[in-house]
C-alpha cells in the first residue's frame, strides 16, 4: 500500500493507494478549528473508504499526523467546522436522504469505533404531518403579547437577499455559541453558503423577528426538492433552524416563528416536515415532540483523546 500525503493551506489530506486505486481518503484539520479548552481540536474530514481495513488505517494514518501539530482531541468525521460536513448517520428508519442531509455514511460508525473513536453527541432528525402543528390559546397569546412588545414576524426579501443574509447571520453567530465545537465565521463566508440556496428558497419559508426593525430571531425552512428527483410529489418542507437572540428567548418567539411556518405550508399544500439535525439537549427536540414528530435519522459524531 502507498500513501500519498498532500500538504494544503491549513490542512493536510492523505490518500490511501493500492495498485493505482485508491482505497480511502481523509483531510486533517488542525487550523481554525473548533476550540476545547482554549485549544485547537484535530478534525478528520472529508473521509472516504472502500472497505473497514483501509477506513481503519488511514484513520490512524490521520491520528499520528495530528499529534505532531500537538493536537490533544481529534473529532470525526467534521470538514474542519460545524459549518461545513459532519456527523455520521447512526440511525435510519429507511427514507430516503432529504436535501441539505449531506453526512457521512452508517457504515462509517463501526469503523471509527474501531479505530478507537468515541461517540461524543448525537442529534436527529423528525418527521410529521404538519396538520399536527402545534396549536394552543396560549400560543394566540403569545402572538398578541409580541405585537404590544412591537415584535413583528415578515418574509424574506429575496431581492435584497444580501441585506437579509446578514441579518439571519448576526442572530447566528449570538445564538449557536453554546453548540458543541462551535466556531465563529465571517460573514461574508457565512452568506456565500446560502446564496447557494437563494433560487430554491420560497419567501414565505424564511422568516425574520424584528423589534423596532432590527433582528431578534429568524426561521430557515425549504421544500425537500429530493422528492422531485425521486419523482414524487413535492409535499415535505425541512425546518432546517430556528434561532432566537439569548436575550428574547424567553418570549416563544421560536414556537410563532413556527406556528407561522406551518400555516404558510398548509396554504401551499405542503403535508409533512422534517425537523432537521436537532442536536439532543436542544430546545428545538421538545419543538419536534409538541409537533407530534417522529425520529426518522439519528446522526454521531465521535471523538479521541490522544
Amino acid at each position: 500500500m502507498e500513501l500519498k500525503i498532500i500538504n494544503q493551506e491549513k490542512n493536510i489530506q492523505i490518500v490511501l493507494i493500492e495498485e493505482e486505486k485508491e482505497l480511502a481518503m481523509a483531510t486533517c484539520y488542525f487550523e481554525n478549528t473548533p476550540k476545547v479548552n482554549n485549544k485547537n481540536i484535530g478534525c478528520i474530514g472529508e473521509f472516504v473508504c472502500q472497505d473497514e481495513k483501509s477506513g481503519i488505517e488511514i484513520l490512524k494514518k490521520c491520528e499520528e499526523i495530528l499529534k505532531q501539530q500537538n493536537i490533544s482531541l481529534i473529532v470525526a468525521p467534521m470538514n474542519g467546522n460545524t459549518w461545513k460536513k459532519y456527523r455520521t448517520i447512526k440511525y435510519t428508519n429507511g427514507e430516503s436522504l432529504f436535501l441539505l442531509e449531506n453526512v457521512n455514511p452508517i457504515e462509517h460508525n463501526e469503523i471509527l469505533k474501531k479505530a478507537g473513536f468515541k461517540e461524543l453527541y448525537t442529534y436527529t432528525s423528525t418527521k410529521g404531518l404538519i396538520e399536527n402543528a402545534y396549536q394552543s390559546e396560549v400560543l394566540e397569546k403569545v402572538k398578541n403579547d409580541l405585537k404590544e412588545k412591537d415584535i413583528t414576524i415578515r418574509p424574506f426579501k429575496k431581492e435584497k437577499y444580501q441585506e437579509e443574509l446578514e441579518k439571519i447571520y448576526n442572530i447566528s453567530i449570538k445564538s449557536f455559541g453554546r453548540n458543541p465545537f462551535y466556531t465563529p465565521i465571517e460573514k461574508n463566508d457565512f452568506i456565500k453558503q446560502y446564496e447557494q440556496y437563494i433560487s430554491k428558497i420560497d419567501e414565505e419559508f424564511i422568516l425574520i423577528a424584528e423589534k423596532e426593525k432590527k433582528e431578534i430571531g429568524f426561521i430557515f425552512a425549504i421544500p425537500n426538492f429530493n422528492e422531485i428527483k425521486e419523482g414524487k410529489q413535492l409535499e415535505t418542507l425541512i425546518v432546517k433552524t430556528v434561532a432566537v437572540l439569548p436575550e428574547y428567548q424567553n418570549l416563544a418567539i421560536g414556537n410563532v416563528l413556527l406556528s407561522t411556518i406551518a400555516k404558510n405550508a398548509k396554504n401551499k399544500n405542503f403535508k409533512k416536515w422534517i425537523f432537521a439535525f436537532m442536536y439532543s439537549d436542544n430546545t428545538s427536540q421538545k419543538m419536534a415532540k409538541r409537533n407530534k414528530t417522529e425520529i426518522i435519522r439519528e446522526y454521531a459524531i465521535y471523538g479521541k483523546e490522544i
